[in-house]
C-alpha cells in the first residue's frame, strides 16, 4: 500500500468529510502515505484508477422506509427487501442507472480498471453492467457463502479452516452443492443437527428449506423468508421459524447510529479505527491481482456458459480463480433440478427488472411484480398495478421517467 492513492466519492458532503476522515486516521495507524482525495462529482475521481469499489444505496434511509411502508399498506410484509419481491424491484429500478453511470464514467476514463461492485440488487446490478458495457471488468463480491460457510461449521462442529465445500447459484440464492471434512460427505451429519431444536432455530428458514430440497441455501434465513410464497404469507410460519419482519428496516438505523460513533471518534485523539482484517472480498481480490497469490472466492459474474441450466446472459455467483494473470470464473455442473427451478424462477423477475430499467419501459415492472412468487400470491392484479403505481410516485424523485410501451392501450379499473 505504500504507493497507493485513495479516490472517495460521495454526493453527501458531511458522509464525504466522515468517510475522508476514518481513511486518514487508518492510514496515520498504519503508517502508510496520506495520499487521500475527495471528490463529490465522477469528473477526475475515475481517471486512471486500477479499481473502483461501488457501494451505494441511491435514496439512502428514506427509499428503504418507503420500499416497506407502502408495500405494508396491501398486506406484503417483507424482511430485507433488497434483492428479490418488490423492495428489491424498486431499488433495483433507483439503482442500476446510477451504477451505469459509474461503469461508464470508467470505461472511458479508465478502461482497465476493475469495477467490484457491493452494491444490492447484486444479480440486477451486475446483469445490466453486462448488457450495457460487456467489455468492462466487473465483478459481484458478496459475503454470504462465508459465513454460511463459517455458520455451518459452526453447527456441525467442524473447524472452518478444515471445512471443504463448493457453491453454485444466484446471489442470495446459491447452493451448497458438497460439503466435506477430508474425504467423509457432511451432509448427513447437517441433516441431524437440523433435528436439534436449538440449531434449527438459529436458521429455521434455511433448514426448513434445506430438508425439502436437499441443499443449504447461501443466504440467511431472514433473506430467504421473503423470496418465495412459502413463509411469510403464513402467520403460524411466521412464529415457528421466527422470522423477522422489518428487520432491514431496524439493521439500517443501528448502521446509522454506528456512522454517528465513528463520526464522534474522529474528534478523540485517542480513537483507534483500524479493525481486524474482514472477510470481504475486496481486499484480497486486490492483492491477489497485485501479488503473486491465488486465492478463490464466490463471484457473480454474467453466465456465459457458468452454469449450463440456468439462462446464458444472467448473473450467476460460481467460484472465481483470481491472481496476478487474471480472473477466471468457474465452469459448475448444472445444478439439481429444483434448485435451479427456484433460481430460475428469481432470475425471470431480475430480467424485467433490468429490461425495464434499461429501456424505462413501465410494463415491464408491473410485468416482474406480476412474476413474484409473494406478490402473486397475495394480491390481485388489480392490487398488484396500484401498488406499482404507488411506489412510482413515492420513488420519483429517483428514477427516470418510464412510459408504457404497450399496455397503454389497456382499460384497468
Amino acid at each position: 500500500m505504500q504507493d497507493s492513492s485513495f479516490h472517495l466519492i460521495d454526493i453527501d458532503p458531511e458522509r464525504l468529510k466522515v468517510s475522508e476522515g476514518m481513511v486518514r486516521q487508518i492510514l496515520r495507524e498504519a503508517k502508510l502515505p496520506d495520499r487521500v482525495q475527495s471528490f463529490s462529482k465522477f469528473s477526475g475521481a475515475l481517471t486512471d484508477v486500477h479499481y473502483c469499489i461501488n457501494s451505494i444505496q441511491v435514496g439512502g434511509m428514506k427509499a428503504t422506509e418507503v420500499d416497506f411502508e407502502i408495500p405494508a399498506r396491501y398486506g406484503i410484509q417483507q424482511t430485507i427487501a433488497d434483492t428479490l419481491g418488490i423492495g428489491g424491484i424498486f431499488r433495483g429500478m433507483r439503482t442500476i442507472p446510477a451504477v451505469l453511470d459509474i461503469a461508464g464514467t470508467l470505461q472511458k476514463e479508465s478502461p482497465s480498471a476493475i469495477l467490484l461492485n457491493y452494491t444490492n440488487p447484486m444479480s440486477m446490478v451486475m446483469w445490466a453492467v453486462g448488457r450495457e458495457y460487456p467489455g468492462l471488468q466487473a465483478y459481484g463480491l458478496c459475503h454470504s457463502v462465508h459465513y454460511t460457510a463459517e455458520v455451518l461449521a459452526k453447527y456441525m462442529g467442524v473447524a472452518f479452516d478444515e471445512l471443504e465445500w463448493t457453491s453454485a447459484g444466484i446471489n442470495h440464492m446459491a447452493w451448497m452443492l458438497t460439503l466435506s471434512h477430508g474425504n467423509v460427505d457432511l451432509y448427513p451429519h447437517l441433516f441431524r443437527c437440523a433435528n436439534d431444536p436449538n440449531i434449527f432455530q438459529q436458521d429455521a428458514v434455511r433448514f426448513e428449506l434445506m430438508q425439502r430440497l436437499g441443499y443449504f441455501v447461501t443466504e440467511s434465513s431472514e433473506h430467504n423468508a421473503e423470496y418465495t410464497s412459502y413463509f411469510i404469507r403464513h402467520p403460524e410460519e411466521v412464529q415457528r421459524l421466527n422470522i423477522p419482519i422489518g428487520e432491514y428496516l431496524r439493521r439500517s438505523r443501528n448502521n446509522l447510529n454506528e456512522f454517528d460513533l465513528v463520526r464522534q471518534a474522529l474528534n478523540d485523539p485517542k480513537a483507534v479505527l483500524t479493525l481486524p482484517p474482514s472477510p470481504e472480498y475486496a481486499p484480497a481480490f486486490i492483492n491477489a491481482r497485485e501479488s503473486g497469490t491465488t486465492w478463490w472466492f464466490q463471484g457473480n459474474v454474467i453466465n456465459h456458459g457458468l452454469i449450463d441450466n440456468l439462462p446464458s446472459g444472467c448473473c450467476v455467483e460460481v467460484p472465481v480463480m483470481v491472481n496476478k494473470h487474471g480472473v477466471f470464473a468457474s465452469h459448475v455442473a448444472p445444478l439439481p433440478s429444483a434448485l435451479a427451478a427456484l433460481n430460475r424462477q428469481a432470475i425471470s423477475v431480475q430480467e424485467l427488472v433490468v429490461e425495464g430499467a434499461m429501456k424505462r419501459d413501465r410494463d415491464l415492472i408491473y410485468q416482474a411484480a406480476m412474476m413474484d412468487p409473494q406478490m402473486s400470491a397475495t394480491l390481485s392484479l388489480n392490487q398488484l398495478w396500484h401498488l406499482v403505481d404507488d411506489l412510482f410516485v413515492a420513488h420519483q424523485d429517483f428514477l427516470p421517467p418510464y412510459k408504457s410501451h404497450r399496455l397503454w392501450m389497456a382499460t384497468l379499473p
